[in-house]
Parts: C-alpha cells; sequence; structure tokens
C-alpha cells in the first residue's frame, strides 16, 4: 500500500494529465453526431489494422501445418490416380499402357538431411522398413527425381542423391523420344549433362528431358529437365547441359516409388539372360 501511496504521489501530475486527456477524448467523441463517427472511425482502423497482424501471425504458424496438409492431399491424389490408371488397363486390356503411373504406389517422406556441395552427395528421409521401402526404390518429387534408395532401417532410409558423381539414369527427349545417360558431372547442382543422343536429333534450347521408362526404379514421363545449350565434341553424339527442375536445396516433401510390377518384369529380364 505504501508503494502505490508513493507511486501516486510521484507521478500525480501525469496521472492526472491522462485522466483529464481521456475525460477530454471522451467528451469530443460523444458531443456531436459528426465527432462521434469520427471517433468510431478511427477506432475500427487501428482495430483493423492489430487484428490484420494478429491474423498474419496466425497464419504463418499454420503454414507447416497447411504444407504438410497439402502434401498428404497430393500423395492421396497420387495413389488415387495409380488405383484408377490400373483399373482402366484391366478394362481396356492394354498391354502398351500410356498412363505412366499405372504400376506405382507412391509412399511419402519428408528429407531430414542432404547435402549439395560434395561430389558424392546423399539425403537421409524419414521412412524405413516398416513404411514399405526398400533398396533400389526411386525418390521423386513433384518436379522430377531426387536419387534412388541405397540403404533402409526401420524409420529411416538413405537415398544416392541424383548430384551424386556415381548416379545414371535413363532420360530421354519429351519430343522426339531418343534417349540416353543422365548424369551430375560434380560442379553446379542445378544442371546435369545428357550424353549418347545422336548428332542428327534436332534439338532446341528449351526442349524437356524425361525419364525414359527403361528401368524399374522410376516411371515413364517424369519431367527431369530442359536444355539449356548442346555441343559435338563428343564424335557423333551430343553433349547436352540441362537445368534440373528440381531445387535440391529446397527439398523438403518427397515420394519413394514402389514398382508394384517389379519381380515380374525381374522374371523376364532373368528369362532373357
Amino acid at each position: 500500500m505504501n508503494s502505490l501511496i508513493r507511486f501516486i504521489v510521484k507521478y500525480h501530475f501525469a496521472l492526472l494529465f491522462l485522466a483529464l486527456e481521456s475525460f477530454s477524448l471522451w467528451i469530443l467523441a460523444n458531443h456531436t453526431y459528426y465527432q462521434h463517427s469520427k471517433f468510431e472511425n478511427a477506432t475500427r482502423t487501428i482495430e483493423g489494422y492489430f487484428s490484420n497482424r494478429i491474423d498474419r501471425g496466425r497464419q504463418y504458424l499454420k503454414l507447416r501445418a497447411t504444407n504438410e496438409q497439402l502434401a498428404k492431399e497430393n500423395l492421396d491424389l497420387r495413389n488415387q490416380l495409380s488405383k484408377l490408371s490400373i483399373n482402366l488397363e484391366r478394362l481396356q486390356l492394354a498391354q502398351n499402357d500410356t498412363l505412366s503411373d499405372s504400376h506405382y504406389l507412391y509412399i511419402p517422406a519428408r528429407v531430414v538431411n542432404n547435402s549439395v556441395n560434395k561430389q558424392n552427395n546423399f539425403l537421409t528421409i524419414n521412412v524405413g522398413k516398416l513404411h514399405g521401402v526398400e533398396q533400389e526404390m526411386g525418390v521423386v518429387t513433384n518436379n522430377g527425381i531426387v536419387g534412388i534408395v541405397a540403404g533402409v532401417s526401420e524409420h529411416y532410409s538413405t537415398v544416392i542423391s541424383l548430384l551424386n558423381v556415381e548416379l545414371k539414369v535413363s532420360a530421354k527427349l519429351k519430343r522426339s523420344h531418343y534417349f540416353g545417360s543422365l548424369f551430375w558431372n560434380g560442379r553446379d547442382y542445378r544442371e546435369v549433362l545428357l550424353t549418347e543422343i545422336p548428332q542428327h536429333v534436332a534439338l532446341n534450347v528449351g526442349d524437356t528431358i524425361i525419364t525414359s521408362g527403361f528401368s524399374a526404379i522410376f516411371p515413364p514421363n517424369i519431367n527431369l529437365a530442359t536444355i539449356k545449350s548442346f555441343d559435338t565434341k563428343a564424335g557423333n553424339f551430343y553433349t547436352i547441359r540441362a537445368s534440373l527442375l528440381c531445387d535440391f536445396k529446397q527439398l523438403n516433401h518427397v515420394w519413394v516409388v514402389k514398382n508394384l510390377h517389379e519381380k515380374e518384369s525381374e522374371m523376364l529380364d532373368k528369362k532373357e539372360e
């Protein structure tokens, strides 16, 4: 109580000023309709400003949950498309179905570790044996392929990144369907090389490169990169520099690809050997 009395005595002029100022504003705001409306408008403006700032803060805090929800919905749509494609394939009895995802199931995952500045880069994702992941499964995003599963534990998997000089994947030109080998040369994480394309093939800067579908790891027709430049230094074949569509420095949500017909395909390959 003594502290309160001392505070009032010490700041009584300031407190009296605030009380009189507040009383004056109340009289001014309620004296006439015009002044009252102006005061209400000013109050609403201030209240709206702070409400908007608070709402933006809440939306920012919800971004992570929103992104995870969108990723889950995207996964559901992918798996629904895969099931519909399988049913359509059976109904049409088509041996060469052009729907690329008809033989594949997608397992959602999140990147928990990643590198892009080494010659042999790897990733770690938060799914493993308990989620159905196995070695040599492909890993993809909406913007291309990420790599191939190299090691699996109960809850995590190690992935050989496409940004690994030891990894090559089969790819083809979307426009002409000529195929070759796509790989990273260990330099710019945003670029890859495509080789083994004959020189008689017409090329244009900006042409799209896609997966060929010649392996059981990746579905066909996944967009990978666009041609940045090309030359003919390698004899009868082009050396093509291409810009990746996938930004490996921003990887977060990915999908592990399970080939539902992998065993059947492997049995046929063994018979041919």
